[in-house]
């Protein structure tokens, strides 16, 4: 069973673990900030724990860390964005990794509205929302924006 770790409770061994895979080359290239320092991690972390509108956890499947969710621009009962990365030494976990974002956002936070974007290249994440039932609302050259408004539309 999956689980989730609240950014602002990492092990200082955890969030060198998460910078690591947020600076590798399979991850950085579909961010929008590219590489991040230490220092800069450092600050992101501490901030979150001031923060109402987001939500960054490290997903374990059992005792493994599998990868990161995220949830952000949170208006509880109405809308969040959600981001979500694997462990970059993993395969296989995309679709776990849904599962989690889609019961967090819709029992959690009780979401009616769940948004998503992908930079166009990327075509793992734009097919692994397609399968899960989002629709694309707009794209342009750099970017797919998606949308699901209903839990029931968001499953395998």
């Amino acid at each position: 069973m999956m689980r989730l770790k609240n950014f602002i409770n990492l092990s200082q061994q955890e969030s060198r673990e998460v910078f690591l895979w947020r600076n590798s080359e399979e991850i950085s290239c579909f961010m929008k900030t590219k590489n991040i320092s230490w220092e800069e991690h450092i600050a992101f972390l501490e901030k979150l724990k001031e923060e109402v509108t987001k939500q960054y956890f490290l997903v374990f499947d059992g005792e493994v860390a599998v990868g990161v969710v995220d949830f952000v621009d949170i208006q509880r009962g109405d809308s969040c964005e959600f981001g979500i990365y694997q462990n970059p030494n993993l395969k296989g976990y995309g679709k776990g990794l849904m599962e989690v974002v889609i019961k967090y956002a819709f029992e959690t936070l009780k979401v009616k509205n769940l948004y998503a974007c992908a930079f166009n290249e990327n075509q793992k994440a734009i097919s692994l929302y397609l399968k899960f039932g989002f629709i694309v609302t707009k794209k342009d050259t750099k970017m797919s924006y998606f949308k699901c408004s209903q839990r029931v539309d968001c499953v395998d």
